[in-house]
């Protein structure tokens, strides 16, 4: 089971994924269980919520796997391998959080720090596809060793940077989604989650992420939330403070 300690405020708060097992101090401290696949669990935190992802199912042999892409996805894979875009796995997290930030900066999404990254040591890896020496895409994804579980959990581009070819940048990303699938089956992991899906919504925005997620031919899945009281009240005066210009 993924699971470790963050910084929130001024108090360590404690993030869980995919399982809900609470013993009695994770009932008292602020804690979270996300994503979880229990939900028969007898002992229910405070406050919960249902969620949606994508997944992939990572049992079946490559083949299938790819053939259940969208044709235009599997062109853009191909048109990138032959551009010559290369993909990594490495950590380097400094380099990492460069990237990802310059890029949350530019779209107007919430940065990341060195320490965010390191405070999930063991349980994040991170990848990139590169086209003559530079970083065109960066992901980094959560890995679950219990259950055999990848979630997609940052991605990054050049997208916003004129200076770079913006169709070879969305070629690159399809192409890297795939390497991080086939990646982590080799290393024997079941599921490629692609880390959220918004039902029943109008937002084109969303429209437009629910639809890329889905054209890799995963199934929409169905999970839920758990929190302590002491958790959402953090939660809460994070949020005031961030309003107030303080966060």
């Amino acid at each position: 089971m993924v699971s470790f300690k963050k910084k929130f405020l001024f108090l360590n708060v404690r993030e869980n994924w995919y399982h809900c097992d609470p013993g009695f101090w994770d009932m008292i401290l602020p804690t979270a269980w996300l994503h979880v696949k229990n939900r028969e669990t007898p002992v229910k935190p405070g406050y919960s919520d249902v969620t949606y992802t994508i997944e992939n199912d990572l049992t079946l042999d490559h083949d299938t796997i790819y053939a259940g892409f969208l044709k235009s996805n599997r062109q853009q894979i191909r048109q990138a391998e032959e551009a010559g875009v290369e993909f990594e796995f490495h950590n380097d997290v400094e380099g990492f959080v460069e990237f990802f930030n310059e890029f949350a900066r530019s779209v107007n999404i919430g940065t990341t720090s060195v320490r965010r990254i390191q405070e999930m040591e063991g349980f994040l890896k991170l990848s990139y596809a590169k086209h003559q020496g530079r970083i065109l895409v960066a992901h980094s994804t959560l890995i679950d060793d219990t259950y055999k579980i990848v979630r997609a959990f940052h991605s990054a581009s050049k997208r916003t940077d004129d200076s770079f070819d913006k169709s070879l940048i969305a070629k690159a990303n399809k192409a890297l989604h795939y390497k991080d699938m086939m990646h982590f089956r080799e290393l024997g992991y079941k599921v490629y989650d692609f880390g959220g899906y918004t039902q029943n919504t109008e937002d084109k925005a969303l429209l437009g992420i629910n639809n890329f997620k889905q054209s890799f031919g995963g199934e929409v899945v169905a999970c839920t939330n758990y929190y302590t009281v002491s958790y959402q009240l953090l939660k809460k005066v994070g949020s005031l403070m961030g309003a107030l210009g303080k966060g």
